[in-house]
Order: C-alpha cells, then sequence, then structure tokens
C-alpha cells in the first residue's frame, strides 16, 4: 500500500541499457518502492531514458529528491540526473512561495520560524549573490497548497521586515514556463520586437498586464546569476538572434491544428521536456503571424515527444524563423528547425 499523499516521481538523465531491475537498489534505500516503470516509445518499443517513480511513503519520495536531483551522473551520461515531481503532481508550484523585501541580514532559519507556524516547510532558499550576500528574498515550499495560501493570507504585506524598505511580499512563486515567458515579453519589448500587450497568451491568458508589471521585481531577482535557468537562457540568447529582424504588432491566432499555405509550415526537434503548444507559439511568434503551433505528446505517459509543429501565415515568417532558431542550443542539445516535408503528414505520432 502506498500512503494517500504518496508522491509521482519523474526520473531524467538515466542510460537506455538500464532497466527497472537495475534502477531499484538505487532507489531502495530511500524506502520501499510501490511502482517503478521505465518509459518506452509506444511505437518501437525504444528505452526514452526516463521512468515514473512512486514511493510507498511521501517521506521516502523527498528524501531521494533531496539526494539525487542533480547530485549525481549515471555512468554513460553527459547531465546529472533528474528527480522531481512528475508533471501530475503539478511540481509543488501551488506550495511554492516567493518571499521578497526581508531583510538582508536574515538566514535561512529566520524565514524558517517566519512560516513554521503554518505548516511543514520542505524546502527553504534565500537568494544569494555572486558574493554570498541575500539579495532580500526567498522560496519556501510547503507540504500542502492550504498552508501555503494560510502563510499569503497572513503574511502578505502584513510587516515590515528591520532593514526592509518596504512591506514583506508572500505570493505564489511563478513557475519555470512563466518565469521564461515573461522574461522573453520583457527582453523583445525593450528590442521593439513586439509589445507584451498584443500577446495572446493562451494557457497563460488569465495573466493581466497589472500583474506582470507587479511581479516584475520579484521575476528579475529570482532569473539572475546562478538563478537563470537554461529555459530562462533561452529568451536571452533567443532575442539576440532577433534582434536583426523587425517585426511589429505580433497577435498570436488561436492554437488550432492547421497549417499555412506551402512553404509555412516547421518541424522543430529537441524542444525542452516542459515546453507545450503555449510555449512553442511564444518563441517563434516574434517571426510572423503563427496560426498553429502544436507540441506533439506521448499518448501513453502524457510527456512532450520534445518535437513540434508551427505554421505561419507566409513563407517569409518560416524562411525568418529557420534563420534564427535553427541550430540554436539549449541546454546540451540544439534546436532543429525545418520546413515540413509532404511525407511528414503520414508519420506515426
Amino acid at each position: 500500500m502506498k500512503d494517500h499523499d504518496a508522491i509521482k516521481l519523474f526520473i531524467g538523465q538515466i542510460p537506455r541499457n538500464l532497466e527497472e531491475k537495475d534502477l531499484k537498489p538505487l532507489f531502495e534505500e530511500f524506502g520501499k518502492i510501490y511502482e517503478l516503470t521505465v518509459l518506452k516509445d509506444r511505437f518501437t518499443g525504444m528505452h526514452k531514458g526516463c521512468a515514473f517513480l512512486t514511493y510507498c511513503a511521501r517521506e521516502s519520495a523527498l528524501k531521494a529528491q533531496s539526494a539525487l536531483h542533480e547530485q549525481k551522473t549515471l555512468p554513460g551520461m553527459n547531465r546529472p540526473i533528474q528527480v522531481k515531481p512528475a508533471d501530475s503532481e503539478g511540481r509543488g508550484e501551488d506550495r511554492k512561495l516567493f518571499v521578497g523585501m526581508l531583510g538582508k541580514q536574515q538566514s535561512e532559519d529566520d524565514v524558517r520560524r517566519l512560516f513554521e507556524s503554518f505548516g511543514q516547510i520542505e524546502e527553504c532558499t534565500i537568494l544569494r549573490g555572486p558574493d554570498g550576500a541575500s539579495k532580500g528574498c526567498a522560496f519556501v515550499k510547503f507540504s500542502s497548497h492550504a498552508e501555503a495560501q494560510a502563510a499569503i493570507n497572513t503574511l502578505h504585506g502584513g510587516q515590515t521586515m528591520p532593514g526592509a524598505s518596504s512591506s514583506l511580499v508572500v505570493k505564489f512563486a511563478d513557475t519555470d514556463k512563466e518565469r521564461t515567458l515573461r522574461r522573453m515579453h520583457q527582453m523583445a519589448g525593450q528590442l521593439g520586437i513586439f509589445s507584451p500587450m498584443t500577446i495572446q497568451f493562451g494557457a497563460y491568458g488569465a495573466y493581466t498586464h497589472a500583474q506582470m508589471m507587479q511581479q516584475q521585481a520579484a521575476l528579475m531577482a529570482a532569473t539572475q546569476g546562478s538563478y537563470l535557468n537554461p529555459m530562462a537562457a533561452i529568451a536571452a540568447a533567443q532575442m539576440q538572434h532577433m534582434a536583426a529582424f523587425n517585426v511589429n504588432g505580433l497577435v498570436a491566432a488561436p492554437m488550432t491544428p492547421s497549417s499555412g499555405p506551402e512553404g509555412c509550415n516547421l518541424f522543430i526537434y529537441h524542444l525542452p521536456q516542459e515546453f507545450g503548444d503555449a510555449e512553442l507559439m511564444q518563441m517563434f511568434l516574434p517571426f510572423g503571424n503563427v496560426i498553429s503551433a502544436k507540441v506533439f505528446v506521448d499518448r501513453a505517459t502524457n510527456q512532450s515527444k520534445c518535437f513540434g509543429f508551427v505554421s505561419f501565415d507566409n513563407p517569409s515568417s518560416a524562411q525568418a524563423a529557420i534563420q534564427a532558431m535553427n541550430g540554436f542550443q539549449i541546454g546540451m542539445k540544439r534546436l532543429k528547425v525545418q520546413l515540413k516535408r509532404p511525407k511528414d503528414a503520414n508519420r506515426p505520432y
């Protein structure tokens, strides 16, 4: 039996020659395993280099994540193992808080004492600069959404910490996706490529311009230095590529699975695992009017296959996108962006 609040973990960066029986000894030291499944392509049966893991006890999952996530690299791999809650768990974003306007002298222990009365704290990290000095903000993750919400209700704007210039800021932390999109919009606006006000966000349409501006200061602090994650780095480098293009006044079309005229349809390979339809569309919006953007998903696992389809309304936009984005490096991989060939329509997805 497993706990009612057991966590399903996604395990990435696994050598493709390791099966469940080979992986069990690595994970069993943290607790009894309820289920361990290596992911395989439903059509070819090939190992995907990742797995799902569920422990009987929630505490075992937390221990495994703390001890293994990006802490060791398995033989034959170039990047450290990934051990984190699966997408179905929401990755804890609705339990993780951003805390701003802390005093620069406050430590993690001070922050823990401030929040511990609201519930079990799984993570408490003060953001620091290269010199180790506090940036006056932190991330705090609770074991449940209700605990995090209670902390927001009580502490946000309720007091001013010693040494801080204004009242305490406590809000839900942005996800990696939201942070990347906002950084792209901000940098694009500075380059005059497009205005965030003209973009239809798709899945993020509920966010207003006012909310974006309100969170900008916190986001800038959270994406500097060592906290600039690979997804955020995409935006910075991509905007340098796109600076040469004079594209203005763009509005995203609805994300429907439609195709543009001949020469307007692109296949994109080696996408980040975290990218969905909305992120794919936002990446290619600066090159022209996108009429369709689709990331292909494995039906069995609901995980991205890391490739997708983008359709523009004119060939020149498609060529501009290829010129700027083909070969663009994301982490250890480079994007492959090419025109859709007629035979691609018959591929099994």
